[in-house]
């Protein structure tokens, strides 16, 4: 397989770095507080929507990499003022956040580097892809953890449908 054809490692170091990102998130904020039901909605929803951007940042599509930029912008500043800030979040939860935060944006920029993304830009769906299947259901994983884990502010209403990314 040529080089242009084969997912980049960069690819891969995104959606762990995101699986980490989110896994910390979880472990900061604990579980989401709604009803079940929301809940479980919750987690549906997001990993669906998380599923379908990571498939569009995948196949190099502007529309859903430009909002994984804006998404991967604001949290990287977040992660800034939180570890700046000291209060809200322990120290080194902060620190951690931002590693994560700043390695996605290192492993996106670096993707959209590639061969293979910039042969996606090119001629999209012209020759036979590699399965993107792994990284998709990475990201699946990423926004059902997401739609589990409680919102920042910790007050989880008993009817909240959320999306988390």
């Amino acid at each position: 397989m040529p080089d242009s054809s084969r997912l980049p490692a960069s690819a891969w170091v995104l959606a762990f770095s995101c699986l980490l990102g989110q896994l910390m998130a979880l472990a900061d904020r604990g579980f989401n507080q709604s009803d079940g039901t929301w809940v479980l909605l919750s987690i549906v929803v997001s990993a669906l929507v998380v599923g379908w951007v990571s498939a569009g940042v995948l196949r190099a599509r502007t529309g859903r990499l430009v909002l994984v930029w804006i998404l991967f912008a604001a949290e990287l500043i977040a992660s800034v003022f939180s570890v700046i800030d000291g209060v809200s979040t322990p120290a080194a939860m902060a620190i951690l956040g931002l590693a994560a935060s700043l390695a996605q944006v290192v492993a996106l920029a670096l993707f959209c580097r590639s061969r293979y993304f910039q042969r996606q830009r090119s001629r999209p769906g012209q020759e036979a892809e590699p399965s993107i299947a792994g990284l998709v259901l990475v990201a699946i994983v990423v926004g059902a953890l997401g739609g589990l884990t409680s919102n920042a502010h910790g007050n989880d209403p008993a009817q909240q449908l959320r999306v988390g990314l």
